[in-house]
């Protein structure tokens, strides 16, 4: 662990960190057999949105991406955008159930006074109601509506403030490891990697693919924090 800080907030990724992987593939794949050139217009378009800095209107900056890969007009473009990528995609995940011991877990984080909280890509939008998750977070940040994308700090610095809460008391949760763990890192956060495999020469503080040893992992920095007995 970088840093004895007791872990005041736990953030969270939500595709693929809230619920399996494989099941964000599946509803990828299905949405791209329906909706090809769409599907990979909207991913050249984030490609290039990561690796450029906009100092605008974020929204108009992507549309004018999207608009030129799909060779549209930007009104096209954006039309197109908010019925199948922000509308039709999205809801394709009311199928999608979280892993079952995370409700348990936020519950209990939450009678500890730990705070809760997400950050995503995506508009955070119907996704936690689908998810049967809604009820939980003290705060839920997009990086699409923020304006830049993960693994920029903006997002999670963002969290931070709106948490109130320092930084380096917080653990941010995530699968990807550049995205999340990099992304949090560069923000002062902790992180813990959710991987089958560890990764060589890793910067993650935490590494798990079990959310019972994530849990106790928590559970365990904070009472030696306090000075407890585990």
């Amino acid at each position: 662990m970088q840093n004895c800080k007791k872990i005041e907030a736990v953030v969270f990724d939500i595709d693929g960190t809230l619920y399996p992987n494989y099941k964000m593939y599946i509803t990828s794949i299905l949405f791209f057999v329906r909706h090809p050139v769409i599907s990979l217009a909207f991913k050249r378009m984030r490609h290039h949105v990561r690796n450029t800095a906009c100092t605008g209107d974020f929204r108009k900056f992507q549309i004018s991406i999207f608009a030129k890969e799909l060779k549209k007009t930007e009104q096209e473009a954006e039309y197109l955008l908010d019925k199948y990528i922000y509308g039709q995609f999205i809801s394709m995940f009311k199928w999608i159930k979280p892993f079952k011991i995370i409700e348990k877990m936020l519950i209990d984080f939450k009678s500890r006074g730990i705070k809760l909280g997400v950050i995503t890509d995506f508009p955070v939008g119907r996704k936690l109601s689908f998810l049967g998750l809604d009820s939980y977070w003290d705060i839920a940040c997009s990086a699409d509506e923020i304006g830049a994308l993960k693994p920029k700090p903006d997002s999670f610095k963002l969290a931070a403030g709106k948490l109130g809460i320092s930084p380096e008391k917080i653990i941010y949760v995530g699968n990807h490891y550049l995205y999340d763990i990099i992304g949090a890192n560069s923000a002062g956060m902790m992180s813990a990697y959710f991987s089958c495999t560890k990764k060589k020469n890793s910067k993650a503080d935490y590494t798990f693919y079990n959310y019972r040893q994530f849990w106790k992992f928590v559970l365990d920095h904070n009472k030696a924090f306090n000075g407890e007995a585990s």
